[in-house]
């Protein structure tokens, strides 16, 4: 992850569907994702790697959205830009010991 710029998304939302699958909300960045992942570091942080050049550090997660990620293997991301949905996607889930950033 050389060379990737991580930015803390200071305001987002998070949704659990009637399945319990998460969905972040957070604003759009510029350009299309290129294969996003998404790392939890089975506390309350986590980070969404976005493309090769950006990564989403997204802390103080919310106690729904940790037990749904302990056992999920995906996230829906939809990212918002002026109350219109942007880009919506999946990123896979790791679980990590240590953030990469």
């Amino acid at each position: 992850m050389a060379g990737t710029r991580t930015e803390k998304e200071g305001l987002y939302d998070v949704v659990m569907n009637k399945d319990g699958e998460v969905l972040f909300c957070i604003r759009a960045r510029n350009g299309k994702p290129d294969h996003p992942r998404f790392f939890y570091d089975g506390a309350h942080t986590g980070l969404l790697v976005r493309d090769s050049k950006r990564a989403v550090l997204l802390e103080y997660l919310p106690v729904g959205a940790v037990s749904s990620l302990q056992r999920e293997d995906k996230v829906l991301v939809a990212e918002i830009l002026d109350d219109e949905l942007e880009h919506e996607y999946y990123a896979p889930l790791s679980r990590v010991k240590k953030l990469p950033i």
